[in-house]
């Protein structure tokens, strides 16, 4: 009879693996990286490695998920503390302000995901999961947000919410993206986007 397995174990291994993946992703490429490369970094076994992930993808779209929903949980509980949609859409930019794009882990990270976005291309399924979460997770969250602005006046009220989340992102992405660039002026470029998206959204009736 095999040993009984915690929930606990189960997870804390997962995360190893995923550690792993993802320091092989940065330093390979994802395509270029194999399982073998994720068992000689991790120290586990293949088939440990297969018992929680059933390919490269899975191993990927897990790290995309638990990182969003992290991100995603800390986020709504901090915009929770502003009262106003230009509030929560101006904090939102300003935390990417504080991030230093030229930091190491901090270009790793754009490596990883936008190298596996550029694969998705060519994976019709990966590509699907990957605009689902696109939709369910960021493009809903930035229209959620200027839909209540809506309600209270502060917001265009003809302003395409959705349309305008696809925006927010494209400028982040856009600017994110091009700080493999060590000369690119990435907090300017994002400051000046901040004044011309939240002066293009705002209500010139409202007081906010």
């Amino acid at each position: 009879m095999p040993p009984i397995v915690s929930d606990e174990y189960k997870e804390k291994k997962k995360k190893e693996i995923l550690a792993s993946a993802f320091a092989c992703f940065a330093k390979k490429g994802f395509e270029a990286a194999t399982i073998d490369d994720i068992v000689h970094h991790s120290g586990m076994s293949k088939g440990a490695i297969y018992n929680y992930f059933s390919s490269k993808d899975d191993i990927y779209l897990e790290l995309m998920r638990s990182e969003t929903l992290e991100t995603n949980g800390e986020l709504i509980k901090k915009i929770s503390e502003f009262h106003t949609a230009v509030e929560k859409i101006n904090y939102l930019f300003d935390v990417y302000l504080t991030i230093d794009p030229f930091e190491e882990k901090h270009v790793e990270d754009v490596i990883v995901h936008y190298e596996f976005k550029i694969y998705s291309s060519r994976h019709k399924e990966v590509n699907r999961i990957l605009n689902e979460r696109r939709h369910e997770f960021f493009i809903k969250f930035i229209s959620d947000i200027l839909k209540d602005g809506q309600a209270a006046g502060e917001i265009k009220e003809d302003l395409d919410t959705k349309l305008y989340g696809d925006i927010f992102w494209s400028i982040l992405d856009g600017a994110t993206i091009q700080t493999l660039y060590k000369d690119y002026p990435y907090h300017g470029v994002i400051k000046e986007m901040k004044d011309m998206y939240i002066s293009r959204i705002t209500n010139p009736k409202s007081k906010h």
